[in-house]
């Protein structure tokens, strides 16, 4: 049987790279998938490219209202929530000092907000069920060995893992069977990847060369890489597991 089997998950930043392969592969493991992206229009064309039981939602994940009106009708769709996987996030690159309000506050309403909003919305409905339930926050190497260079982005992320280790605890201690855990990608071909090499202007090649270099396995990582993380994680194979930040990061996190 599908490790997933009938279970409904709800992904956000789903349009695209690392949520998109989150997306394909709980499709693949019989999982009921909605998938979230900034307009209806990016999550239909998303959904259109995953064979298995999909729907596309649109979802500003930074309102708390849209966060409702998405909940009640994945909800309403496929009668619950087993699986919440906060996958939508931005990095533009920017030192402390230099990063004007803008930057701050986007970082904080998408990267930490929008994850906040999202377990908050979602755990009336993921509660009702008495079987396991899982919430899977995408966070990043960063997040643990904050960077210079990616101030706003390197907080938001270390923000992040701070409270899905409060709320893996908050749901252990209410008995409630919701485990939270987190995946800390390091550098993955994406999309958004891509998106900030052209809006510095880094050379493609140097920076495929400088985060081989930061991973001692010698590469730089792939979206289906993630996805495969967070598979385990959603899935009852890590029902004893709550409150880890897992590292998919070619060894990047223990490196000297």
């Amino acid at each position: 049987m599908a490790v997933l089997q009938d279970k409904v998950a709800l992904v956000t930043g789903a349009a695209k790279g690392i949520g998109f392969s989150i997306a394909k592969i709980f499709a693949a493991e019989g999982a009921k998938v909605a998938l979230a992206a900034r307009t209806q229009a990016q999550a239909d064309a998303a959904a259109a490219r995953i064979e298995g039981d999909v729907t596309g939602v649109a979802l500003d994940t930074s309102d708390g209202g849209q966060w409702q009106e998405v909940i009640a009708r994945v909800d309403r769709v496929y009668g619950g929530l087993n699986i919440l996987v906060n996958c939508a996030g931005i990095t533009r690159g920017s030192t402390l000092a230099a990063a004007d309000d803008e930057n701050w506050d986007d970082h904080m309403a998408i990267n930490l907000r929008g994850p906040f909003l999202g377990c908050r919305a979602a755990l009336p409905v993921m509660t009702r069920d008495e079987k396991h339930g899982a919430i899977v926050n995408i966070s990043s190497a960063f997040g643990s060995r904050v960077t210079p260079g990616f101030a706003a982005y390197s907080v938001s992320k270390a923000a992040l893992n701070a409270m899905t280790q409060v709320l893996a605890l908050e749901c252990a201690a209410a008995g409630n069977a919701i485990r939270v855990n987190a995946v800390a990608p390091g550098g993955t071909e994406t999309e958004m990847f891509e998106k900030e090499l052209q809006r510095t202007g880094m050379d493609r090649e140097k920076a495929y060369a400088l985060y081989s270099k930061i991973h001692p396995m010698g590469r730089i990582g792939q979206p289906e890489e993630v996805a495969r993380a967070v598979l385990w994680l959603a899935s009852d194979a890590s029902s004893f597991t709550t409150g880890t930040i897992i590292p998919v990061d070619g060894g990047s996190a223990i490196r000297s």
